[in-house]
């Protein structure tokens, strides 16, 4: 998506451990033009594969999972981190890592969104070492579902969530590609 590869070459910065921020434009103040564009882009990416249920975690690949379920008039369904009053008390959990944010949680989704027969689409913005990912990937497999693919915004080719999911079967497909971070700028891969 040639004008999201644009917003990341002109708006995005990168922080510190190479963190890429797109917070001006993909998942704090969002472009919502954008972000409806992307979620339209990947939902045809995954067009035919019968797809029954979006899921996606708390918080910042809430907005591009709304679209991508939208454009596939299904249900989008995200983990929530925190315990509350508002969920279920009976829910799939699992443990993750946020490399990002230097933390370990929990990630929690309500037994009766997700069922055996639910073919899911994981969805998030940015896929760096995968561990939202694959946490997501444990909760529909506790449910007895099946994860149909992983849509993401933008893959940070340069560490290993995207191979580690691709060596598990999973077919990942990206809108934007991170090959490298160079001298502090983001070098696109070449699609």
């Amino acid at each position: 998506m040639d004008e999201l590869k644009r917003r990341i070459l002109s708006d995005a910065e990168v922080g510190e451990g190479d963190i890429i921020r797109v917070d001006m434009f993909l998942n704090h103040c969002m472009d919502m033009d954008l972000v409806e564009k992307a979620g339209s882009a990947l939902a045809k990416r995954f067009k035919g594969e019968k797809i029954t249920k979006v899921l996606t975690a708390e918080s910042s690949g809430i907005a591009v999972a709304c679209f991508v379920g939208r454009a596939l008039d299904v249900p989008v369904i995200y983990a929530k981190k925190f315990q509350t009053g508002y969920i279920d008390p009976e829910v799939y959990s699992t443990e993750t890592h946020s490399f990002s944010l230097e933390k370990s949680y929990t990630l929690r989704v309500s037994r009766r969104y997700l069922e055996e027969d639910d073919r899911v689409l994981l969805v998030d913005d940015i896929l760096a070492n995968g561990q939202a990912i694959l946490g997501l990937a444990e909760i529909v497999s506790k449910a007895g579902a099946e994860v149909s693919g992983v849509a993401v915004a933008i893959e940070k080719a340069m560490q290993e969530g995207g191979k580690v999911l691709r060596r598990m079967g999973l077919r990942v497909e990206a809108l934007a590609t991170v090959e490298r971070i160079e001298d502090g700028r983001i070098i696109l891969a070449d699609d």
